[in-house]
């Protein structure tokens, strides 16, 4: 997303899309880090759980903040590359050539935009062998990354015994995604970062 952003003049937004991948991978790192360095001691153990219990409420966080904003994203990449996310699928293998009748040469099938460059697949339908990791529309009920956010955030907020955060109060639904225009302020108010709006640069 960084990249196809910033190729086409949203430096700001390219360079934010980027940062999330590092925070994450960052933040991720920490516990991994003190863990490496020792869990002999129960002093050790109980740093190590300190900082996973930070990670991963840091975590969620970035996880709400592209549930907010993965569908302008979508959008905003589809108008801006011209491309239709259902149209951007990974071919079938190798399908068999239809022949023409009259002339026996085999028919030429026109290519679907944005299939000359693999990230545009990558990024609405996952790679190749695991195709449900992709962004599509950015809508928790198309599938994709952010079903699997959501579901990580829900089974995270039911199974744990840390107290709700607000997550539950803001998107405890999938059908909050319908109405998202209309919850921006109350997003941003709580702190989630709204700034793939559709509109303005766009």
């Amino acid at each position: 997303m960084g990249e196809l952003y910033a190729e086409n003049g949203e430096i700001e937004r390219g360079e934010q899309a980027k940062d999330w991948a590092k925070r994450l991978k960052d933040n991720c790192m920490t516990p991994v880090v003190a863990a490496r360095k020792g869990m002999k001691t129960d002093e050790q153990k109980a740093e190590v759980k300190k900082l996973e219990e930070e990670a991963i409420f840091s975590a969620a966080q970035m996880f709400r903040e592209l549930l907010v904003n993965l569908p302008f994203m979508s959008s905003a990449i589809q108008d801006f590359l011209g491309v239709n996310w259902k149209d951007c699928k990974w071919e079938e293998e190798e399908p068999e050539e239809e022949i023409d009748e009259d002339t026996g040469i085999p028919i030429r099938k026109k290519k679907k935009k944005g299939s000359g460059d693999q990230r545009i697949t990558e990024l609405f339908w996952g790679p190749k062998a695991r195709q449900d990791e992709g962004i599509r529309t950015g809508k928790i009920e198309d599938g994709g990354l952010p079903g699997i956010l959501y579901n990580m955030l829900m089974a995270e907020k039911t199974s744990s015994n840390r107290s709700p955060t607000e997550y539950g109060q803001a998107m405890m639904a999938s059908a909050l995604q319908h109405g998202l225009a209309t919850n921006m302020a109350k997003m941003e108010r709580m702190g989630i970062e709204v700034n793939f709006k559709p509109g303005g640069s766009m």
